[in-house]
């Protein structure tokens, strides 16, 4: 328990001692938040319908391309959008689904149009 309290602290103080800027100095942080994302984001692109039409006119190697672009941007973009409260959020475990499937979503859509222009 009091290590669940203490990592948002480490969190901040980290930020603080990086010059306030909540993703320097926190690599492991970072890998962790792209992995989780990296894996909601392919749950969440199988879930939405422009998606599963345009996969259906591709094979599955190009699908598995393409989703591979989608989500390793998705995954590379959430530390940056991400909030010091979502942040926080993540390092609950009572709210680091929920927190993790917000940026997912923002990421991904954000994502999915960069790519396909």
């Amino acid at each position: 328990m009091k290590k669940i309290i203490a990592l948002p602290f480490a969190l901040l103080l980290a930020a603080c001692t990086a010059g306030g800027n909540m993703n320097s100095g926190l690599g492991v942080g970072n890998s962790l938040i792209t992995a989780a994302v990296d894996s909601q984001c392919r749950a969440e692109l199988n879930k939405r319908n422009e998606w599963r039409m345009i996969a259906l006119a591709m094979t599955a190697e190009k699908q598995q391309e393409w989703e591979d672009k989608i989500c390793g941007c998705a995954s590379e973009e959430a530390p940056n959008q991400m909030t010091a409260n979502e942040m926080v959020q993540i390092v609950n475990p009572a709210t680091r689904t929920q927190a993790v499937a917000s940026v997912t979503a923002k990421t991904v859509t954000a994502c999915m149009k960069r790519l396909y222009r």
